[in-house]
């Protein structure tokens, strides 16, 4: 097979793939004998059938600020041990343009985060840095290499010099918008999208115009390729950004397509690889295809988990979980409340139960598409309810600072049945959001035990029974 139809026979792939404020106190909760017995029961799918990719969009979705909490800690793993560490506490200290600087000030963002302050050093100015960076949502990753994007276009120059690729259309006309806000006052820039669909503006020759591109694998590596009605002039292209790259790793998603279209980028652009996971497969991936790079790890410290109390309540079946969750609400106020159920059908069940109890809930879930999601969120933020109930979908990124109770319903697992450690950080860190006071509730059931014991010594800590005596301290 010839180069041009191994590369024809990858578009096609690539075609199949890219064609996708306060409240007032709620009532009390009724007990079960005001409740007509209604469990749920059986087995049903989890949102292990969302793909990664939508679930990144809805991480993004819950959490829409650009600067992180300060509970991170940022650990940079150098090339060249000889490169000297520098940082800056504000974006004056930085080589950014007057426009730029008054584009993120409208924004209301002045001071740097945590991995801005760190990493933007090496993005911005005379000795720019190909770099491979770790950090969960919300942590200002977004913003990281929009700055450094914006900072490296010249606007005289109608080509697309900075190129950044999302797993999804949503994803990446989210991340467009962010940099049409801070570029709002830079005359002439143009930031485009590369997604399904999208008729950008091009030159007699069909090169897309705009300075930025954000786009998808499938548009992106078509473009690319030149074939089609739109081209990218390669030769111009001063950055590329790989976001999500966990996502854009997996076998069965766009490994094949990343590689592809980094392979076939200038030798002298810049490659940034954003993650918000750091094993060794996203590592291995990384190394294979950024050469020499800076690289940065956000390291969650268990601060996060020193300013929530957590407790269990040993609770057999759901029936005596719904009583202990109307004792709670009995004892103390709740601003805003997120429940994590197992199932779709879990988290159903309790929806109903709560509403008929005269509860103000919503659910989200796999089923919702990502329009009703988009409605949810907002209704959240808004506190136009006050619990949300939902499984793993919306287990990061949530910054709601109303939130102060956090329920497992059920403790996540992971694939081999254990305690899933890091999506039960995640849980509980929606409460006690910035620096607040929080608090984790985890129902358990006797068989429960010895993942609560897990987690006792995975966080060096001690989860102890929620007492009466307990409760009516909180």
């Amino acid at each position: 097979m010839t180069d041009n139809q191994k590369w024809e026979t990858f578009l096609n792939e690539l075609r199949a793939i890219d064609s996708g404020a306060y409240a007032p106190p709620p009532p009390p909760l009724k007990g079960d004998e005001d409740q007509e017995k209604s469990s749920p029961t059986g087995t049903q799918e989890t949102e292990n059938d969302i793909s990664s990719a939508e679930r990144s969009y809805i991480n993004k979705l819950l959490g829409t600020k650009l600067v992180e909490t300060k509970e991170s800690d940022i650990e940079l793993l150098r090339s060249d041990p000889s490169n000297p560490l520098h940082s800056v506490k504000s974006f004056k200290e930085l080589s950014i343009d007057a426009p730029l600087l008054k584009g993120i000030s409208a924004m209301g963002f002045y001071n740097p985060s945590k991995i801005q302050e760190k990493a933007l050093p090496y993005l911005i100015g005379e000795n720019c840095c190909n770099m491979i960076a770790q950090s969960q949502s919300g942590t200002g990753k977004t913003a990281t290499f929009l700055l450094a994007m914006l900072s490296r276009v010249d606007v005289s120059l109608s080509k697309c010099q900075c190129l950044c690729m999302a797993p999804t259309r949503e994803l990446a006309v989210q991340i467009a918008n962010v940099g049409r806000q801070m570029a709002q006052f830079i005359e002439g820039l143009h930031i485009g999208l590369a997604v399904r669909d999208e008729t950008p503006d091009v030159d007699a020759d069909n090169y897309v115009k705009s300075h930025i591109l954000i786009g998808t694998p499938g548009t992106v590596a078509a473009w690319m390729r030149g074939t089609g009605r739109f081209r990218i002039d390669r030769t111009a292209l001063k950055m590329f950004v790989l976001d999500e790259a966990d996502i854009m790793m997996e076998e069965d998603g766009f490994l094949h397509i990343s590689r592809r279209i980094v392979n076939h980028l200038p030798p002298n652009c810049q490659l940034l690889l954003f993650s918000a996971t750091y094993d060794e497969d996203v590592l291995d991936f990384a190394h294979s295809i950024i050469p020499n790079p800076v690289e940065f790890r956000v390291r969650r410290n268990q601060l996060t988990l020193t300013n929530i109390k957590q407790f269990y309540i040993l609770s057999p079946s759901s029936d005596v979980r719904y009583a202990r969750l109307a004792e709670i609400y009995g004892s103390f106020h709740v601003g805003q409340a997120i429940i994590f159920c197992a199932t779709r059908r879990e988290a159903k069940w309790l929806e109903r139960r709560m509403t008929a109890d005269g509860h103000k809930v919503k659910m989200l879930s796999g089923d919702l598409d990502v329009h009703e999601r988009e409605t949810v969120i907002s209704q959240f933020r808004s506190a136009d309810f006050r619990v949300l109930i939902t499984t793993n979908l919306c287990s990061r990124g949530l910054d709601v600072p109303q939130v102060n109770l956090v329920i497992n319903w059920r403790l996540p697992l992971n694939r081999q049945g254990a305690v899933d450690c890091e999506t039960y950080l995640h849980r509980i860190g929606r409460s006690g959001r910035f620096g607040k006071g929080g608090l984790a509730i985890n129902f358990a059931g006797p068989e429960d035990e010895p993942l609560l014991q897990q987690l006792e010594n995975h966080f060096d800590i001690t989860i102890p029974l929620l007492t009466e005596e307990a409760l009516s301290e909180l």
